[in-house]
């Protein structure tokens, strides 16, 4: 068979394809596999020449072309070349799977960066549009955080936030209580007219979290918060500011 790919390279190419780059795809397919005939390993023979034809190739165009060769060819191995093809389109479409996989986590991860900012304070800044997916995952990475790093105050800035309904609101009111429950106080933050309008409907207990006009009044209550319940950390600040006058 060899001798039959090689001899009607030119015509089978012609046959196959007119375009050039695909050409040179099933040039390389068809040299291929005239070396690899009759090889145990086929498969791992024909493996790059069939990732570089099946990224380029459409389903159809590689089924009308294996008919053709099957056709032109004595003793194609039809089923051989299928089988190859199945299976690294499998592997293919794996890799592809975890790469998105491993997009997603990364992009998990940028949604909702909990940032510890202090000793014992966290910072989660959330922007853009929350859905019911995303606040529970960003409720479940907080409570992690506020658990391993024993945060006294976690400070929760909605500024970037557009609107929240009333299932993301009620995800909320969770977190607020669950990360009371770990005994770190609540600070909620940049709080828009449309978003306060869904607490209070929520019916949100404000004994339970404390609200800040800004970022910046949120840090400072923050500060102080954790010096009133760490005194030697409160005689150092006063020492920091002698020092300074």
């Amino acid at each position: 068979m060899k001798e039959k790919i090689i001899s009607n390279l030119e015509m089978l190419l012609g046959e196959l394809t007119q375009e050039d780059d695909y050409k040179e795809k099933w040039e390389d397919f068809l040299v291929c596999l005239a070396e690899a005939y009759g090889s145990v390993n086929l498969k791992e023979k024909l493996r790059k020449a069939l990732v570089n034809l099946l990224q380029y190739v459409d389903e159809n165009s590689l089924i009308k072309g294996m008919e053709f060769l099957d056709r032109k060819i004595d003793n194609f191995p039809v089923m051989d070349v299928l089988k190859a093809m199945i299976g690294i389109t499998g592997e293919i479409r794996r890799e592809k799977e975890a790469s998105i996989k491993e997009l997603k986590d990364m992009l998990s991860e940028l949604a909702t960066p909990v940032i510890r900012i202090w000793k014992d304070i966290l910072l989660l800044p959330l922007i853009g549009s929350l859905d019911s997916d995303r606040a529970q995952s960003m409720a479940e990475k907080l409570l992690d955080y506020t658990a391993n790093t024993r945060a006294k105050v976690v400070i929760i800035d909605v500024t970037g936030v557009p609107m929240i309904d009333t299932i993301v609101g009620g995800f909320l009111i969770e977190m607020f209580n669950a990360v009371k429950l770990l005994g770190s106080d609540v600070v909620l933050t940049g709080i828009k007219p449309e978003i306060a309008h869904t607490l209070v409907k929520l019916g949100v207990d404000f004994n339970m979290v404390t609200i800040k006009r800004d970022l910046e009044s949120s840090l400072k209550y923050a500060i102080d918060k954790t010096s009133e319940s760490n005194p030697t950390s409160k005689r150092s600040r006063k020492r920091g500011i002698s020092d300074e006058e």
